[in-house]
């Protein structure tokens, strides 16, 4: 029985299809190679083995995903892909809605005609929409997503709970906060060109690769910039792998917010990435300002060290690190 991994190409789904052949697991790894790569799923293929890293290029809103399950032996899922730029989404709420939510609902009904039952689902902090209080628990409203992506997670989280309800699935939501980092050896990381995430950019900046720009809008916290919380993406995949290990054992369906429990704004990021590449690389204003931003938001990860055993392990100037090995070595990141 093999664990079907979909959009495994990608950042975080390339990170932990790594971590998931490490604990022993088989897996069927759709991409549609459209945002996600081959390359590091052929680098997992000659690590591992391609008997134990199969390919299947398809795209879950268009494809026949049901001959995926008949052609395979699946035991569970793993449903990374999605569009997942906030500032995107709000310009393209089109093509969010109909890949993220179109995408999953086919995915849930292909799982549900091969009696596969056990899901673990990418999910996003930004389903809280502004914080009520800080740290957010599992328990914070979710009510009113500040973003079309926001929204399309919690539409999804919704279809989810259903399938629960109904004694069709068993699923384990994660609500991740903001990723970083590459793997320790600095061989997986970041390939989106360009990348939307903060410490990526400011890496690329300090290491001349590109220009760096601000494109927060100002919001209300102390020096005028986003607060989040930054988790290492290697300790978000041993999340996933912790989660998958859940559902076999408990058979029964929970959501958990990754994160440190720590927040730092946009500015303090930039600081310490300077900090940690003694370079104080230019800034430059970006006119097209993000939209669909809370102000801040800090993880309560208590229910998944408590459920789960997880805890983070790696520290932002570890992420950092990992991050200047990455783009050192691929400065281009993944060639299809």
């Amino acid at each position: 029985m093999k664990i079907l991994v979909t959009g495994a190409g990608g950042y975080i789904g390339s990170v932990t299809s790594q971590l998931l052949l490490e604990a022993g697991f088989d897996l069927v790894c759709i991409e549609n190679f459209a945002r996600g790569y081959r390359a590091p799923l052929e680098l997992l293929q000659s690590r591992f083995g391609a008997e134990r890293v199969l390919i299947e290029d398809a795209n879950l809103a268009t494809s026949d995903v049901a001959a995926i399950f008949t052609k395979h032996p699946i035991a569970a899922v793993m449903h990374f892909a999605a569009l997942l730029n906030v500032g995107e989404s709000m310009h393209q709420p089109v093509e969010y809605f109909s890949n993220n939510i179109v995408g999953t609902q086919r995915l849930l009904e292909a799982m549900h005609h091969a009696k596969v039952r056990q899901l673990v689902f990418s999910s996003s902090c930004t389903v809280y929409g502004n914080a009520q209080y800080l740290p957010i628990d599992e328990q914070h409203p979710v009510v009113q997503p500040e973003s079309v992506y926001g929204a399309s997670k919690k539409i999804c989280e919704d279809m989810l709970s259903w399938y629960g309800k109904l004694g069709i699935l068993e699923y384990v939501a994660l609500r991740y906060f903001n990723v970083c980092g590459a793997t320790d050896d600095g061989q997986i990381g970041d390939s989106k060109r360009p990348s939307f995430h903060l410490m990526q950019n400011a890496v690329l900046g300090a290491l001349g690769m590109r220009e760096f720009t601000f494109n927060y809008a100002t919001v209300a916290t102390p020096d005028g910039s986003p607060i989040r919380d930054y988790v290492n993406v290697v300790d978000l995949g041993e999340a996933h792998v912790a989660a998958l290990q859940f559902l076999q054992r408990e058979k029964r369906s929970e959501i958990f917010n990754l994160g440190t429990g720590t927040g730092n704004s946009v500015l303090e990021i930039v600081n310490m990435v300077k900090q940690v590449t003694g370079k104080d690389f230019p800034v430059a204003p970006d006119p097209n300002r993000r939209t669909g931003e809370a102000d801040r938001m800090v993880a309560d990860y208590q229910k998944a060290k408590t459920l789960l055993g997880w805890t983070p392990k790696r520290t932002l100037e570890q992420s950092v690190k990992s991050l200047i090995s990455w783009y050192s070595s691929h400065p281009k990141g993944w060639q299809h």
